[in-house]
Protein backbone atom coordinates (compact mmCIF):
# COMPACT_ATOMS: atom_id res chain seq x y z
CA UNK A 1 0.00 0.00 0.00
CA UNK A 2 0.99 3.97 -0.44
CA UNK A 3 -0.27 6.96 0.55
CA UNK A 4 -2.46 8.22 -2.11
CA UNK A 5 -2.98 11.64 -0.63
CA UNK A 6 0.69 12.09 -1.40
CA UNK A 7 0.51 10.66 -4.72
CA UNK A 8 -2.37 13.33 -5.53
CA UNK A 9 -0.24 16.22 -3.72
CA UNK A 10 3.22 15.06 -6.16
CA UNK A 11 1.05 15.16 -9.31
CA UNK A 12 -0.58 18.24 -8.28
CA UNK A 13 2.71 19.80 -7.80
CA UNK A 14 4.51 18.09 -10.71
CA UNK A 15 1.51 19.29 -13.09
CA UNK A 16 1.28 23.29 -11.47
CA UNK A 17 4.95 23.58 -12.59
CA UNK A 18 4.15 22.02 -16.27
CA UNK A 19 1.03 24.17 -17.04
CA UNK A 20 2.77 26.86 -15.85
CA UNK A 21 5.98 26.66 -17.67
CA UNK A 22 4.07 25.84 -21.05
CA UNK A 23 1.92 28.72 -20.52
CA UNK A 24 5.08 30.89 -19.76
CA UNK A 25 7.10 29.63 -22.80
CA UNK A 26 3.94 30.10 -25.17
CA UNK A 27 3.21 33.84 -23.83
CA UNK A 28 6.70 34.43 -23.78
CA UNK A 29 6.61 32.80 -28.01
CA UNK A 30 3.28 35.27 -28.79
CA UNK A 31 5.20 38.55 -27.30
CA UNK A 32 8.33 37.50 -29.11
CA UNK A 33 6.47 36.71 -32.39
CA UNK A 34 5.13 40.09 -32.04
CA UNK A 35 8.38 42.13 -31.50
CA UNK A 36 9.69 40.35 -34.69
CA UNK A 37 6.95 41.44 -36.72
CA UNK A 38 8.49 45.10 -36.27
CA UNK A 39 11.48 44.00 -37.95
CA UNK A 40 10.92 43.27 -41.71
CA UNK A 41 14.39 42.06 -42.68
CA UNK A 42 14.83 39.43 -39.85
CA UNK A 43 13.77 36.97 -42.78
CA UNK A 44 16.66 37.57 -44.43
CA UNK A 45 19.53 39.38 -42.50
CA UNK A 46 18.54 37.50 -39.21
CA UNK A 47 16.75 38.76 -36.15
CA UNK A 48 18.94 41.72 -35.22
CA UNK A 49 17.30 43.46 -33.00
CA UNK A 50 17.66 46.89 -31.94
CA UNK A 51 17.82 48.31 -28.44
CA UNK A 52 14.60 49.16 -28.01
CA UNK A 53 13.48 45.87 -29.04
CA UNK A 54 15.90 44.05 -26.60
CA UNK A 55 14.41 45.97 -24.07
CA UNK A 56 11.11 44.79 -24.77
CA UNK A 57 11.65 41.17 -25.09
CA UNK A 58 13.89 41.34 -21.98
CA UNK A 59 11.45 42.94 -19.67
CA UNK A 60 9.05 39.86 -21.43
CA UNK A 61 12.06 37.27 -20.38
CA UNK A 62 12.42 39.02 -16.74
CA UNK A 63 8.74 38.89 -15.94
CA UNK A 64 8.69 35.30 -16.34
CA UNK A 65 11.59 34.58 -14.17
CA UNK A 66 9.81 36.79 -11.48
CA UNK A 67 6.54 35.18 -12.32
CA UNK A 68 7.63 31.51 -11.74
CA UNK A 69 10.13 31.92 -9.28
CA UNK A 70 9.78 28.94 -7.33
CA UNK A 71 10.69 26.38 -9.79
CA UNK A 72 12.43 28.66 -12.95
CA UNK A 73 16.22 29.34 -12.93
CA UNK A 74 16.34 30.74 -16.70
CA UNK A 75 14.05 32.11 -19.78
CA UNK A 76 14.96 33.59 -22.95
CA UNK A 77 14.92 33.32 -26.63
CA UNK A 78 17.34 31.84 -29.25
CA UNK A 79 17.35 32.40 -33.07
CA UNK A 80 19.15 31.13 -36.19
CA UNK A 81 18.93 32.95 -39.65
CA UNK A 82 19.01 30.20 -42.58
CA UNK A 83 21.68 31.96 -44.92
CA UNK A 84 20.24 32.80 -48.64
CA UNK A 85 23.85 31.86 -49.90
CA UNK A 86 25.80 28.50 -49.23
CA UNK A 87 28.28 30.24 -47.61
CA UNK A 88 26.69 29.02 -44.09
CA UNK A 89 28.44 31.66 -41.73
CA UNK A 90 26.30 34.02 -43.59
CA UNK A 91 24.03 32.94 -41.50
CA UNK A 92 23.64 35.38 -37.50
CA UNK A 93 22.77 33.59 -34.45
CA UNK A 94 20.58 35.66 -31.31
CA UNK A 95 20.30 34.22 -27.99
CA UNK A 96 18.66 36.10 -25.28
CA UNK A 97 19.02 34.51 -21.92
CA UNK A 98 18.48 35.41 -18.46
CA UNK A 99 19.21 33.86 -14.99
CA UNK A 100 17.54 33.82 -11.59
CA UNK A 101 19.64 33.11 -8.41
CA UNK A 102 17.60 33.43 -5.44
CA UNK A 103 16.38 37.22 -5.34
CA UNK A 104 18.58 37.87 -8.21
CA UNK A 105 17.68 38.11 -11.91
CA UNK A 106 20.75 38.68 -13.92
CA UNK A 107 22.06 38.23 -17.85
CA UNK A 108 23.37 35.27 -18.71
CA UNK A 109 27.32 36.28 -19.64
CA UNK A 110 27.05 34.17 -23.19
CA UNK A 111 29.55 35.18 -25.72
CA UNK A 112 27.07 37.07 -27.91
CA UNK A 113 30.30 37.38 -30.75
CA UNK A 114 29.06 35.28 -34.02
CA UNK A 115 31.97 33.60 -34.34
CA UNK A 116 31.66 32.20 -30.78
CA UNK A 117 27.55 31.68 -31.28
CA UNK A 118 28.06 29.62 -34.20
CA UNK A 119 30.83 27.07 -32.46
CA UNK A 120 28.19 26.74 -29.53
CA UNK A 121 25.58 25.81 -32.49
CA UNK A 122 22.53 25.38 -30.17
CA UNK A 123 20.50 23.64 -33.10
CA UNK A 124 21.82 20.45 -32.08
CA UNK A 125 20.39 20.76 -28.99
CA UNK A 126 16.85 19.35 -29.22
CA UNK A 127 15.49 22.05 -27.19
CA UNK A 128 16.03 24.05 -30.16
CA UNK A 129 15.78 21.03 -32.96
CA UNK A 130 12.54 19.61 -32.26
CA UNK A 131 10.26 23.26 -32.18
CA UNK A 132 12.69 24.28 -35.42
CA UNK A 133 11.58 20.81 -37.03
CA UNK A 134 8.10 20.42 -36.25
CA UNK A 135 6.90 23.46 -35.11
CA UNK A 136 5.84 21.78 -31.76
CA UNK A 137 6.71 22.71 -28.19
CA UNK A 138 9.50 20.34 -26.27
CA UNK A 139 10.53 18.93 -23.08
CA UNK A 140 14.21 17.79 -23.23
CA UNK A 141 15.96 17.27 -20.43
CA UNK A 142 17.33 15.88 -17.87
CA UNK A 143 20.82 16.82 -19.33
CA UNK A 144 23.67 19.07 -17.91
CA UNK A 145 23.87 22.18 -19.41
CA UNK A 146 27.47 23.23 -19.47
CA UNK A 147 26.63 26.28 -21.54
CA UNK A 148 24.43 28.16 -18.73
CA UNK A 149 24.71 26.77 -15.49
CA UNK A 150 26.37 23.46 -15.49
CA UNK A 151 23.44 21.43 -13.50
CA UNK A 152 21.31 19.12 -14.30
CA UNK A 153 18.47 20.66 -16.15
CA UNK A 154 15.20 20.06 -17.60
CA UNK A 155 14.52 22.72 -20.45
CA UNK A 156 11.18 23.53 -21.63
CA UNK A 157 10.44 25.10 -25.04
CA UNK A 158 8.05 26.60 -27.71
CA UNK A 159 8.56 27.54 -31.03
CA UNK A 160 8.39 31.44 -32.23
CA UNK A 161 6.20 31.66 -35.51
CA UNK A 162 5.24 34.17 -37.93
CA UNK A 163 2.34 32.81 -39.74
CA UNK A 164 3.86 29.55 -40.41
CA UNK A 165 7.36 30.74 -40.60
CA UNK A 166 9.56 29.42 -37.64
CA UNK A 167 11.43 32.34 -36.25
CA UNK A 168 12.95 30.64 -32.91
CA UNK A 169 12.54 29.18 -29.41
CA UNK A 170 11.55 30.57 -26.41
CA UNK A 171 12.24 28.86 -23.44
CA UNK A 172 12.43 27.88 -19.96
CA UNK A 173 14.81 26.21 -17.69
CA UNK A 174 14.33 24.10 -14.60
CA UNK A 175 17.29 22.54 -12.54
CA UNK A 176 16.59 19.28 -11.20
CA UNK A 177 17.61 19.89 -8.04
CA UNK A 178 14.81 22.50 -7.87
CA UNK A 179 12.29 19.90 -8.95
CA UNK A 180 14.21 17.63 -6.02
CA UNK A 181 13.30 20.39 -3.41
CA UNK A 182 10.14 20.51 -3.97
CA UNK A 183 9.27 16.91 -4.80
CA UNK A 184 11.25 14.57 -2.73
CA UNK A 185 9.30 15.75 0.56
CA UNK A 186 6.25 14.71 -0.54
CA UNK A 187 7.64 11.45 -3.08
CA UNK A 188 8.89 10.45 0.11
CA UNK A 189 5.73 10.44 2.05
CA UNK A 190 4.04 8.10 -0.33
CA UNK A 191 5.96 5.00 0.71
CA UNK A 192 7.28 3.38 -2.14
CA UNK A 193 9.86 4.10 -4.52
CA UNK A 194 8.73 6.80 -6.81
CA UNK A 195 9.92 8.70 -9.36
CA UNK A 196 9.28 10.94 -11.84
CA UNK A 197 10.38 10.37 -15.39
CA UNK A 198 10.32 12.25 -19.06
CA UNK A 199 8.39 10.75 -22.31
CA UNK A 200 11.28 8.44 -22.82
CA UNK A 201 10.94 6.77 -19.56
CA UNK A 202 14.66 8.68 -18.17
CA UNK A 203 14.55 9.81 -14.69
CA UNK A 204 14.40 12.60 -13.77
CA UNK A 205 14.50 12.56 -9.99
CA UNK A 206 13.39 9.88 -7.42
CA UNK A 207 13.59 7.83 -4.13
CA UNK A 208 15.09 4.85 -5.33
CA UNK A 209 18.25 4.34 -3.45
CA UNK A 210 21.22 4.36 -6.26
CA UNK A 211 19.00 5.82 -9.09
CA UNK A 212 20.02 9.10 -10.67
CA UNK A 213 18.72 11.05 -12.65
CA UNK A 214 19.69 10.46 -16.40
CA UNK A 215 18.98 6.94 -16.13
CA UNK A 216 16.03 4.97 -18.12
CA UNK A 217 13.37 2.86 -16.60
CA UNK A 218 12.78 -0.25 -18.49
CA UNK A 219 9.26 -1.85 -19.73
CA UNK A 220 7.79 2.02 -18.86
CA UNK A 221 5.27 2.76 -21.57
CA UNK A 222 4.92 6.28 -21.32
CA UNK A 223 5.65 7.84 -24.30
CA UNK A 224 3.00 9.91 -26.03
CA UNK A 225 0.63 8.55 -28.40
CA UNK A 226 -2.62 9.93 -28.95
CA UNK A 227 -1.47 13.53 -28.22
CA UNK A 228 2.20 13.79 -29.50
CA UNK A 229 1.83 17.69 -28.86
CA UNK A 230 1.51 17.82 -25.46
CA UNK A 231 4.92 16.75 -23.68
CA UNK A 232 4.49 16.18 -20.29
CA UNK A 233 6.47 14.08 -17.06
CA UNK A 234 5.26 11.62 -15.39
CA UNK A 235 4.84 10.22 -11.57
CA UNK A 236 5.38 6.35 -11.43
CA UNK A 237 4.92 4.35 -8.64
CA UNK A 238 6.96 1.15 -8.51
CA UNK A 239 6.82 -1.96 -6.22
CA UNK A 240 9.90 -2.20 -3.89
CA UNK A 241 11.23 -4.88 -5.56
CA UNK A 242 12.02 -3.35 -8.98
CA UNK A 243 15.49 -3.28 -10.19
CA UNK A 244 14.41 -2.63 -14.22
CA UNK A 245 16.78 0.36 -14.53
CA UNK A 246 19.78 0.48 -17.09
CA UNK A 247 22.23 3.58 -17.14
Amino acid sequence: MYNNIYVERAKNILDGILVAAQRATTTLADKTACILLELPLYRTEGVRLQQEQRDVLQKHIQDVLQCNHVWCNGAGFASYAIPNTVREESGYWTLEWWRQEGNTIQYAQLEQNQEQCRRLDFRSFEWFRQPASRHLPVIDGPYVDYVCNGAYTITIAHPVLIGEEFAGVAAVDILVSTLDRLLLPVLGAIGKPALIINDDARVVTSTVPGVRSGSLLKGQDVNRSANREVPSLHLVILPSSHRAFVS
